[in-house]
């Protein structure tokens, strides 16, 4: 079964619906006062998570439905925790405020891009095949 090209570009287009808060967050800040930087490094974290995700899903292609999975569901659970690991880091070491925002917008855009992931994966799932009846009646 095919899917419709624009039920194609709706999938294609959630993958990318993190980007949309992540620009809305960039006059908040600066309005805010909030450091720029910690705006700038958790946009390029989120670019490198659209990045890895794309990657975990081209590797995951043509693979049984359960590998596929397992590895699109290890690939989202281990880009949370290194990009929390390096932010905590940048906290801890670097400069405390700039990571802490960092990691407040980074988790307004994972969530979104996880949820937009999970439902682009509804769209693009194929269809299941009818199930027979077992008494042989409509």
């Amino acid at each position: 079964m095919t899917h419709s090209q624009t039920r194609r570009h709706v999938a294609l287009g959630l993958r990318f619906a993190a980007v949309v808060p992540c620009l809305i967050a960039l006059p908040l800040f600066a309005v805010a006062g909030w450091s720029l930087w910690a705006w700038g490094l958790a946009a390029v974290l989120l670019l490198a998570n659209i990045v890895i995700s794309f990657g975990s899903d081209w590797f995951s292609h043509g693979r049984s439905p359960v590998l596929a999975v397992g590895i699109v569901g290890l690939s989202l659970i281990s880009r949370a925790w290194l990009t929390f690991g390096a932010l905590f880091i940048i906290a801890w070491t670097v400069d405390r405020q700039v990571g802490v925002a960092a990691a407040a917008a980074f988790l307004v855009y994972f969530t979104v891009d996880m949820v937009a992931r999970s439902i682009s994966h509804v769209l693009l799932r194929p269809a299941a095949a009818p199930t027979p009846n077992p008494e042989g009646t409509a």
